[in-house]
């Protein structure tokens, strides 16, 4: 890709990875489970990329339709995609389900919905968006 208004999104999850990576070597035994967190992070951020993508090819259509059906197109991608994942983790481990762990992914999904929102707001004020 020639545009670089992702790159804090990948600064973002390389960041966490590491951050979450290592405090799972330090302190595996805590109540957070440091594993659904990476697991999180991981989908959150590719799901990020693809939406992120979806709203950048919004701002280049010319018909009102085309905007409105990436733009909507990338919130129900996101919102459904991280709806299974949720069920899924929620399925398989019943009742040893790490609450904490779950809480801090909604807490990440709301800070990568804010860094792509920011970053394709960026781009959308540039004169050649």
């Amino acid at each position: 890709m020639k545009n670089k208004t992702f790159v804090p999104l990948i600064i973002f999850f390389l960041g966490l990875t590491l951050l979450f990576f290592l405090l799972h070597q330090f302190f595996g035994d805590q109540p957070v489970d440091f594993r659904v967190l990476l697991g999180g992070n991981t989908i959150l951020f590719l799901v990020g990329l693809i939406s992120f993508r979806m709203n950048t090819g919004a701002m280049k259509h010319q018909h009102t339709q085309g905007f409105l059906r990436l733009v909507y197109g990338a919130f129900i991608f996101k919102f459904f995609i991280l709806a299974i994942a949720a069920f899924v983790y929620i399925a398989i481990f019943k009742k040893m389900i790490n609450k904490p762990a779950l809480f801090g992914c909604l807490g990440l999904y709301f800070i990568y919905t804010f860094i792509e929102m920011r970053s394709v707001m960026k781009m959308s004020k540039k004169p050649n968006a």
